[in-house]
């Protein structure tokens, strides 16, 4: 939908409020609104929220970024929150990442194209992203008294940090959430967790956020406050 020339991604969901949201470092507009609303009410809220809009727009869009990735020595590379440098190695081994001190080694063969060093670093993201998880979904599972099992995934997203299928028990994570620190993943799998029983950001959804994480506020605003290039699209 556009919107005084501003291009806004919808989403409907069974919520019961209209949730509006400018996310960087693109500044992409994306709004979340209940099933029932119609488009013409749905229009002029948003037309009502322009001048917050193009204020948050050009406040993301003001916020220093970095050039595209060519995944190459010297390099910043982000895991859960901490700067890494790249270094970059070529050998006869399998292609692997480790880390060695405040270096990310990429090493291997086969490292030659852009595109290869890429996809081994999102198959390390991957894998270290599943691994915090794990942890942090039956820790938080386990606080909110979700006792039935509840699988994860890992995917990219665009413009969401989480979603679930409360029915299915469900949860899919962005693949971005590897670079953010822990205390923001826990954030994310909270909320999500929360989802589970309250399907929308009602008065309850907000007083159990505030039970199993009391500054969740704080980790949602260094969540979306953090800098990290998107790992690409799907």
């Amino acid at each position: 939908m556009t919107v005084s020339g501003i291009e806004v991604a919808v989403e409907r969901k069974a919520i019961k409020h209209t949730h509006l949201s400018v996310f960087p470092p693109d500044a992409r507009v994306h709004v979340s609104a209940p099933l029932d609303l119609s488009e013409a009410d749905l229009r002029s809220f948003l037309v009502s929220k322009t001048p917050w809009l193009r204020k948050q727009i050009a406040a993301v869009l003001a916020q220093p970024r970095q050039a595209r990735r060519e995944y190459v020595s010297g390099e910043n590379v982000y895991l859960l929150g901490k700067r890494y440098r790249l270094v970059v190695k070529k050998d006869e081994a399998a292609a692997s990442v480790r880390i060695e001190g405040k270096n990310v080694v990429l090493a291997g063969r086969g490292l030659e194209a852009r595109t290869a060093r890429e996809d081994r670093i999102v198959e390390w993201y991957r894998d270290e992203l599943k691994r915090a998880l794990t942890r942090l979904v039956a820790r938080c599972a386990a606080s909110a008294g979700e006792e039935n099992e509840i699988s994860f995934e890992v995917r990219r997203m665009r413009n969401l940090w989480g979603s679930c299928n409360a029915r299915k028990r469900r949860i899919w994570f962005n693949l971005a959430l590897a670079r953010v620190p822990i205390r923001c993943i826990e954030y994310v799998v909270t909320h999500e967790i929360v989802h589970l029983s309250v399907p929308n950001h009602s008065v309850l959804f907000e007083r159990k956020m505030d039970r199993r994480l009391p500054r969740w506020r704080e980790a949602r605003k260094e969540l979306n406050d953090f800098i990290a290039l998107p790992l690409g699209e799907e």
